[in-house]
């Protein structure tokens, strides 16, 4: 059975980088954007996990970014956007690919980002375990629910058929310790967001 993110057909989001002011996250992104510019080069391989129409890859080569960029989502439409979107940029490839389970060797990107992914699923300890395999240096996790420091795990589904869950700060980050990542550098926070980076 198919699950809701692959049966959406309104893709969320910009298909087209023109496109992008006209949504919110713009501090969000350009926290994470300028920390990934910081840290590569151009032997630099990027996995976007959730990458939506790619929108993310653009922003990165305008701003720079000279290394390759893989962009995975569940939605087929959305990766056509995103193929589309990328044409003629020989370093980006995209797939459809469950984020539980992924086509890539452990230890394979230097960067591994997830934007806003984690909290729309049924739990994390999946995908992150996935995501914590093939991570090789650094693991970006923006949020757009934020943990809780006091209150415990909170899994609210959606009538819809997607989750809008809030984490346990503690439990998430004992969680990445497992997976041989030292505790968070928060680079990025508002009323609403939060952009932390595991190193491992």
């Amino acid at each position: 059975m198919k699950t809701y993110w692959q049966r959406i057909k309104q893709i969320v989001g910009p298909a087209k980088k023109e496109h992008f002011d006209e949504i919110g996250q713009k501090n969000t992104r350009l926290a994470f954007e300028k920390f990934i510019a910081k840290i590569s080069g151009k032997n630099t391989t990027i996995l976007d996990a959730g990458c939506n129409t790619g929108v993310e890859a653009m922003r990165l080569y305008d701003e720079g970014y000279r290394g390759k960029y893989l962009g995975v989502d569940s939605n087929e439409k959305a990766i056509k956007l995103a193929k589309k979107n990328l044409e003629g940029n020989g370093k980006t490839s995209f797939s459809i690919q469950s984020l539980e389970k992924l086509n890539f060797k452990s230890n394979f990107f230097d960067v591994v980002l997830c934007k806003d992914v984690v909290e729309h699923q049924q739990y994390y300890a999946k995908i992150l375990s996935e995501l914590a395999r093939v991570t090789k240096k650094y693991m970006i996790l923006s949020m757009f629910i934020k943990p809780s420091f006091f209150l415990g795990d909170k899994i609210k589904l959606h009538k819809d058929g997607y989750y809008l869950n809030r984490y346990n700060q503690r439990k998430l980050f004992g969680f990445m310790r497992k997976h041989q990542f030292k505790n968070p550098q928060k680079i990025y926070e508002d009323w609403q967001d939060v952009v932390y980076v595991f190193e491992k």
